[in-house]
């Protein structure tokens, strides 16, 4: 029986409820937080890794998203290593390492979770995630004494994904090549719940974007030059989509945008205290829950977000949060809840009641653990 767990945290992209949901839940967790110089080469880092389990007799590694590295370990070992993959696009879901027997993969996305099955690993589960109920509690209390800093008609957090190198302007890139990109970001820009990206992709002009760009990946890699363009293509398409829907309502409604800077780690107040939260998932998810809904709902606060097929599995459109189709159906929906106070209200709060009932960090780690346990034989 799994006692002893060892958590990797990922610094920023660590969901810090884990260690203490699994603290609570009875499991002796030590926390490592070593950073690493490459995801499959670092002896140093996997020195210490090796180090610590033996010295803390570690039964069992986990992360949120997947770390090649750790995976080498958890094989060399004969230990479980498992992933909550919980965001998409990913490097590291292209290793060659996922094949190993240690690997147990809870995918929060189920046609990712499908791909990797479809490459041949072992274990992998379609595992949609989760919110520390207890935690968020506590934090919609401390929210109420923020309301008039927070207060705001519609509040987006998330990034804008303006960082992001401008691959396509690559030189060496065919003009032709160019010009049929942008119009297959066009078209997938006004599509939702399914993504066709990858099937107007060809090899040959995708290999060619992949030599110019210098982003191929070495031999530790899958060979998938389509799907690695077509993740840019979706990451380009997230950026300017969001960046026009804010220019879109923010021609008749304020929009408090707040970046990964911003907030500071206050989205908890944000959520609370916004007539409307607005997430715009990224092109790249295909069909799953992102974490950040989540998160709205179990503050109580009120969403809007782009149609997905798993957001239209588990929760009721118009009843525990808002969908939107397509930018003018966003238009409409933003106006017509910003003026009925009592309908968003109501949403808001059976949201958070699905939240509370169906997505308990602490059930779903449970069931991982007996997956996991099961598995092991």
């Amino acid at each position: 029986m799994i006692k002893n767990i060892l958590v990797y945290k990922w610094n920023t992209d660590s969901n810090p409820d884990l260690a203490k949901s699994l603290l609570s839940m009875g499991y002796a967790i030590v926390e490592f937080s070593e950073k690493f110089e490459d995801y499959h080469m670092d002896a140093a880092f996997v020195m210490k890794v090796m180090d610590c389990i033996q010295a803390e007799n570690i039964q069992m590694v986990l992360s949120w998203n997947y770390l090649p590295l750790l995976a080498s370990v958890c094989e060399m070992h004969k230990l479980p290593y498992v992933s909550w993959i919980c965001s998409y696009p990913q490097r590291a879901l292209f290793s060659k390492t996922l094949l190993y027997h240690c690997n147990h993969l809870f995918c929060f996305d189920r046609v990712h979770a499908n791909r990797l099955a479809g490459l041949g690993c072992e274990n992998v589960y379609h595992f949609p995630l989760a919110v520390d109920a207890a935690a968020f509690e506590e934090k919609r209390k401390e929210a109420e004494e923020h309301a008039e800093k927070y207060a705001a008609d519609i509040s987006i957090v998330g990034s804008l994904y303006s960082a992001n190198e401008k691959w396509l302007e690559t030189e060496g890139i065919p003009e032709y090549v160019r010009g049929y990109i942008k119009g297959i970001e066009a078209a997938q820009s006004k599509v939702y719940g399914y993504n066709f990206v990858k099937e107007m992709i060809k090899e040959e002009d995708a290999r060619n974007i992949l030599d110019k760009t210098g982003l191929s990946l070495g031999d530790m890699y899958f060979d998938n030059p389509v799907r690695l363009v077509a993740d840019l293509v979706n990451e380009d398409i997230a950026e300017k989509e969001r960046i026009c829907v804010i220019e879109k309502l923010s021609q008749k409604h304020a929009i408090h945008l707040y970046t990964d800077e911003d907030y500071q780690g206050n989205e908890t107040f944000v959520f609370r205290h916004s007539k409307i939260n607005l997430h715009v998932t990224a092109k790249a998810i295909e069909s799953g829950v992102p974490q950040r809904v989540l998160d709205i709902l179990a503050c109580g606060g009120f969403c809007i977000v782009n149609y997905q097929p798993e957001i239209a599995e588990f929760f009721e459109d118009g009843v525990e949060l808002v969908m939107y189709t397509d930018m003018a159906d966003l238009m409409q929906k933003a106006d017509y809840y910003l003026q009925h106070e009592e309908e968003r209200e109501a949403i808001a709060k059976a949201g958070r009641e699905k939240i509370m009932a169906q997505f308990s960090l602490r059930d779903r780690l449970s069931d991982m653990l007996r997956i996991v346990e099961e598995g092991m034989g």
